[in-house]
């Protein structure tokens, strides 16, 4: 039986058994930068600057922020990460990460590659789930509308029936091609109008198994609640549901929101909280045997989550890390024989900005998660005698 004890997160020879010294030298100065939030501030807002005056300044980019948290630019290029990251037992969740569009055409391009990538995932063993953030595929200024219960013009009604039509083609080919398809979470302004979406496509397709899964937020206060309400709901409803559960992404915007606006924040108080609300939902899931990914990169919740596991011979669907990050989790998990994913980004190098700057500055804001990151980074270099 796998337990905590057949697994030692500090093994960097596990860890970074796929990374070459040159490698890990690279990751070691991008963390280092990363690490100092003054100095990340002032790299992302020239990147930003420069890219909005077309500075020649891709190539940067692509050596340092795309290469270590993106797989490539199309599915294909991810190709050659997922096989590497299988060969130690790794799966990936492949991530066309391009948001922040407004138009129908950019929402169908991105369910089109979308369908792609689920009819692509079907039967490979490397691929646990595929994955999208509703704004791929619908505007933001829509779903906040919605939520607001504002009345929508006839040309916003249509709007959103396409959005439901692009929502069921990609739950039918995901069950179609028995794939596993996630919902990201977003900003709390729009997220109800993606709470009432997801369960209604959850009723439709997720009758015999869970074919979508919904992310929950535990860095909201009523993130455990918000999770045992869809769960009553499927049982009173016979259906299933699948969670992944997340901390949260967008902490800083959302206080900074509710300041501006004054009303209370819908974010826990303290970090101490929210590891508190995350472990008591994961506890939650595994007592009524949830299909659920656990997405974290905090070890105490990981370790407390096996705790659980062992004496119920409850398997959960996957741990997950992000790409580029947590190897010393991802890799010695799947060393004890635990079943882990690598959320993996993907597309075109200018359209995944967003998401690239977003993840520079959420590591300014974890110094206690980046400085881990260098310790063992650190750590495995001086094994290696190249300090």
């Amino acid at each position: 039986m796998k337990t905590l004890h057949t697994i030692n997160f500090s093994d960097t020879a596990i860890a970074f058994a796929s990374k070459t010294t040159k490698e890990l030298k690279h990751m070691r100065f991008l963390f280092r930068t990363m690490a100092w939030s003054k100095i990340t501030n002032i790299s992302v807002s020239f990147l930003k600057f420069a890219l909005k005056h077309q500075f020649p300044i891709k190539n940067i980019i692509r050596k340092t922020l795309f290469n270590q948290f993106c797989g490539g630019e199309t599915y294909w290029e991810c190709g050659k990460t997922m096989d590497k990251l299988f060969e130690k037992g790794i799966c990936s969740i492949p991530d066309y990460s391009v948001e922040g569009k407004e138009d129908e055409a950019s929402f169908n391009k991105t369910a089109k590659e979308l369908i792609k990538g689920i009819e692509m995932a079907a039967g490979l063993p490397m691929v646990s789930f595929s994955v999208f953030k509703m704004t791929g595929i619908a505007r933001f200024a829509l779903l906040e509308k919605i939520q607001k219960n504002e009345q929508l013009s006839p040309t916003e009604i249509t709007a959103f029936i396409h959005v439901k039509e692009r929502l069921t083609r990609l739950c039918f080919e995901a069950e179609t091609h028995n794939v596993r398809l996630m919902v990201d979470a977003e900003e709390s302004w729009i997220q109800t109008t993606i709470d009432e979406m997801c369960v209604e496509f959850m009723k439709r397709f997720n009758k015999h198994k869970p074919v979508l899964f919904f992310t929950i937020q535990l860095y909201r206060k009523d993130g455990l609640n918000r999770l045992k309400k869809m769960y009553a709901d499927a049982q009173q409803n016979d259906y299933h549901v699948g969670f992944k559960l997340v901390r949260g992404a967008y902490m800083e915007k959302e206080r900074e929101r509710a300041t501006k606006l004054q009303y209370s924040s819908p974010i826990n108080d303290s970090k101490e909280a929210t590891d508190a609300l995350y472990d008591e939902a994961v506890s939650f899931c595994l007592k009524e045997d949830i299909a659920t990914c656990v997405a974290t990169h905090n070890q105490l919740s990981i370790e407390k989550a096996i705790r659980e596991m062992d004496p119920k011979d409850i398997q959960i669907s996957s741990f997950a890390q992000l790409y580029g990050m947590g190897d010393f989790l991802s890799y010695n998990l799947a060393h004890a024989g635990f079943k882990v994913s690598k959320y993996l980004p993907y597309g075109p190098l200018h359209e995944v900005m967003p998401y690239l700057f977003r993840r520079a500055e959420e590591n300014k804001s974890l110094t206690g998660e980046t400085t881990r990151e260098l310790g063992f980074i650190e750590k495995e270099l001086k094994r290696r005698g190249r300090v």
